[in-house]
């Protein structure tokens, strides 16, 4: 059983900060409609082999999207299906695995990494004032500790936000079913819906009823 609470996080992006560093991590804070802030913490690279993350952005239609709009703002945990459903790449998919393509976390030129793409991403729901909503697993709230990037107190985010199954050891716990991490951004001018799904190459697509690796 995964040791996280997952849910979706409902905010509008503030500003970003590229990853870095041998474990480099993609940074969003957000705020929500009552102005309490978060961050999101994006996996731009593995430490398994390869190190290259699976990643595709673009145009999708997640079938609660109605119910997305209704979310509150801030974190809701998703439990049971409710309030929303969780996402599933493999049992109730947004995108096909053909869809997604390998990409590094940071490489010399233009549009050419991940950095470059979820930026591009986020600057374009910032000008638009887009929703946002992050599938993942939450921490926090930490009241003795700001945040390490963005300052803000207390401390609280979401991070797994990429596939979280068919994992091996020792990201076996991680595992589950309708549990897969993604940012879903609703852009309200012409109802559209632009998605951000990362998935890890060691990660298996063929998994059982648990999300554990089935092949």
């Amino acid at each position: 059983m995964n040791r996280y609470r997952y849910g979706v996080l409902k905010a509008k992006a503030i500003k970003s900060i590229h990853g870095f560093g041998s474990q480099p991590h993609f940074h969003i804070c957000l705020q929500d409609d009552r102005g309490a802030s978060y961050r999101a913490s994006v996996n731009i690279k593995s430490k398994a082999y390869p190190s290259e993350l699976l990643y595709h952005i673009g145009p999708c239609l997640p079938d609660d999207a109605e119910a997305l709009k209704t979310l509150p703002g801030g974190f809701s945990p998703i439990q049971h299906g409710r309030p929303v459903q969780g996402l599933d790449f493999v049992r109730r998919p947004l995108l096909s695995q053909e869809d997604m393509v390998p990409l590094p976390a940071s490489l010399p030129g233009p549009d050419n990494d991940l950095n470059e793409k979820i930026v591009a991403l986020i600057d374009a729901a910032l000008l638009a004032h887009a929703d946002l909503y992050v599938f993942g697993d939450s921490w926090g709230p930490e009241a003795k500790t700001p945040d390490y990037y963005f300052g803000f107190r207390p401390g609280r985010g979401v991070h797994n936000i990429h596939m979280n199954q068919g994992n091996e050891h020792p990201w076996h716990e991680d595992n589950g079913a309708f549990r897969d991490g993604a940012i879903l951004v609703h852009f309200a001018e012409g109802d559209r819906w632009i998605g951000l799904f990362l998935a890890f190459q060691s990660q298996s697509w063929k998994t059982d009823e648990r999300g554990r690796a089935a092949d």
